[in-house]
C-alpha cells in the first residue's frame, strides 16, 4: 500500500511541484495527501467552500491568485482519486520518505489529516471515543494511534528498556500499513455506497 515517489504518476509529480513553488506555507503532498483523505472518510460531509481555497494560495483579500488554477484542478483530481481507491479498497496513502534512511514519514501525512478534522472537531472526537471491537472501534483505536504516535513526547525516554524501544519501533514500522487499513475502514463507515 506504500507508494514512493519513484511511482508517482506526472499529475502527482507536477502537484508536488507546484506545492514546493507555493511558498513555505503551502502544505507537502504527503500533508495534503492526508488532508484530502480525511475530508473523503469523515464522519460528517464537508464543503469545499469550508477548506478552499487554502490560505497559502490568496491574495491578502481571500481570493485566489491568479495562476492557481492548474494546482486547484491538481488537488480535485487527486481528492477523486483518492475516493475511488477508498471505494475500491485500494487506497495508497502518500508518504514522505527519508532520502538518506528510506524511512517512511507517515507523522507529515497524518499532520495533514490531522488539519482536516479539526473542521468537525466535535464529529471526530466522539468516534475516537467509540472504541468498541467492531469496525468502528477499529478505525478509532488505528487513528487514535497514530494521532498519539505522531507526537514527539511519546517517544520512550532514555530510561526505557530494550523492550520498550522494541515495541515503540514495532508500532511506528506498523504504522503506514495501519493508517491505509484505518482510512479504508473510515470510508466504509461514513461512505457505504
Amino acid at each position: 500500500m506504500e507508494q514512493e515517489y519513484a511511482e508517482l504518476s506526472p499529475s502527482l509529480l507536477r502537484l508536488e511541484q507546484l506545492l514546493d513553488e507555493a511558498g513555505e506555507q503551502s502544505m507537502l503532498l504527503g500533508e495534503l495527501d492526508g488532508f484530502l483523505c480525511c475530508l473523503a472518510v469523515g464522519p460528517e460531509p464537508i464543503a469545499n467552500s469550508e477548506w478552499w481555497p487554502f490560505d497559502w494560495l490568496t491574495d491578502e483579500r481571500g481570493v485566489l491568485r491568479s495562476g492557481s488554477e492548474e494546482i486547484a484542478a491538481l488537488i480535485e483530481t487527486r481528492l477523486a482519486e483518492i475516493n475511488a481507491e477508498l471505494a475500491a479498497d485500494a487506497y495508497a496513502p502518500l508518504f514522505e520518505v527519508d532520502e538518506d534512511s528510506e524511512e517512511i514519514i507517515w507523522e507529515v501525512w497524518i499532520a495533514g489529516f490531522q488539519q482536516a478534522m479539526l473542521l468537525r472537531f466535535d464529529a471526530w472526537d466522539t468516534l475516537l471515543r467509540e472504541t468498541e471491537s467492531d469496525a468502528r472501534g477499529e478505525a478509532a483505536t488505528g487513528l487514535a494511534s497514530a494521532l498519539m504516535l505522531a507526537q514527539p513526547d511519546t517517544r520512550p525516554d532514555d530510561t526505557a528498556g530494550d523492550e520498550e524501544w522494541a515495541e515503540f519501533d514495532e508500532m511506528h514500522e506498523a504504522m503506514p500499513m495501519v493508517i491505509a487499513r484505518t482510512a479504508v475502514l473510515l470510508h466504509a463507515l461514513h461512505r457505504p455506497n
